[in-house]
């Protein structure tokens, strides 16, 4: 588990203590669930925020938020994967944010950072959005991975005789 400092925790515990927030513990994603993907890459944006002396808050506030979406997207494998995954792409920030802003008061930054969060598919327009799109990303590449080596751990041996 991360190491959460005071100052995020200070403008992350009204949401991730939130009923509704909460939901997303019980959604799996990648490798763990949505609740645990969007701390994480709400930690990890907010420190090269602060770092560079950007809004650090608002960057905490809209990468909680970015995957506020509250369904479990389901992968088929057969032909429709692409599709339906560029659909998931899509709309699942618009859908984040449509729930973000029915349960708190979001500024314009924090909008973008959740409509923005899939590019290409949506355009971050300021430093913030740009490095919570890049740490989601980063983040879920090795998410994936740890998923993909589960599955391999689990699959028989196969030897040629």
């Amino acid at each position: 588990m991360l190491y959460l400092d005071n100052r995020f925790m200070e403008v992350a515990l009204p949401i991730i203590e939130h009923e509704e927030y909460q939901q997303m513990r019980y959604i799996k994603h990648h490798d763990e669930s949505v609740f645990e993907h969007s701390v994480k890459v709400a930690f990890y944006a907010y420190q090269i925020a602060y770092k560079h002396n950007l809004d650090w808050e608002s960057t905490i506030r809209g990468a909680l938020l970015h995957d506020f979406f509250l369904y479990k997207f389901k992968k088929s494998f057969s032909i429709r994967i692409i599709t339906d995954s560029i659909k998931h792409a899509i709309i699942h920030p618009l859908i984040a944010f449509d729930n973000a802003a029915k349960y708190f008061n979001l500024n314009k930054k924090e909008e973008n950072i959740i409509k923005g969060h899939m590019f290409p598919f949506g355009v971050p327009k300021s430093k913030e959005a740009w490095i919570v799109s890049f740490v989601d990303k980063y983040i879920a590449v090795f998410e994936y991975s740890s998923n993909f080596k589960k599955m391999m751990q689990r699959q028989p041996a196969y030897h040629a005789e």
